[in-house]
Formats: C-alpha cells, structure tokens, sequence
C-alpha cells in the first residue's frame, strides 16, 4: 500500500474543533446546570407545597416557600409571591429572575413565572 504525503497529519483540525466545542459544552453545562436544576426541584416542592396546603395560612404557606427558595439559594423574595387562597383552592404564582453567565463576561438572564393551583378536598 502506497502512502501518500498529503494525508499523513489529516484529522488533526477536526479534533481540535472537536476538543473545543467539547469545551464550550462542559462550560456551559457548568454555568447553567445548577440555576436550572435548582428551578425545578423549586417547581416542584412549590407544587408539593400548594397540594398539601389545606390546613394552612397564607402566611404559613409564604414561609415554606420562602424557605424553600433560600434552601435552594434562588434569589426570591416575599413581594415575589402571591398567594390566594380560596375555600376550595390555594394558587400560588412567583415571578424570579435567573442569571447565568453564557460567555466569560456576558451573563444571560432569563425569567422564570410559576403558577402552580390546586384544588383543596
């Protein structure tokens, strides 16, 4: 087999590409994986919170997931919130930003709207 001058060294370009968005990848991963992951585990504990929310105040209802907001270090405060309750219903609605930097030096911010209703047995 006859090997020929040009091909020896081909291949090299694609894997430095390959390597770089390879990188590009992992940093991003890296900057939105945990805002993101921290987003639905609030979702859901704020839908766990309005299901088992029958016997409860308002208020009581604000603190749970005011503390599940700082347990999940997201940047939520009480004017954030709003809780109805109904006899046969509690809604609560939170409007939060997010923030994540997508390149070094450019964040990227983004607005996460829960409304979450349930009726009460």
């Amino acid at each position: 087999m006859k090997r020929f001058r040009s091909e020896r060294g081909g291949g090299g370009g694609g894997l430095m590409i390959f390597i770089l968005v390879a990188l590009f990848v992992g940093y991003e991963v890296k900057q939105f994986g945990p805002p993101l992951f921290a987003q639905f585990q609030f979702l859901d504990a704020v839908i766990n919170t309005t299901k088992f929310s029958r016997a409860k105040t308002a208020g009581v209802v604000m603190q749970e997931v005011l503390k599940k907001s700082a347990e999940y270090h997201l940047p939520i405060s009480r004017d954030m919130i709003k809780i109805t309750r109904q006899p046969t219903r509690t809604r609560i609605e939170v409007r939060y930003e997010l923030e994540a930097e997508w390149l070094p030096g450019r964040p990227y911010k983004w607005t996460v709207e829960i409304d979450e209703e349930s009726m009460l047995f």
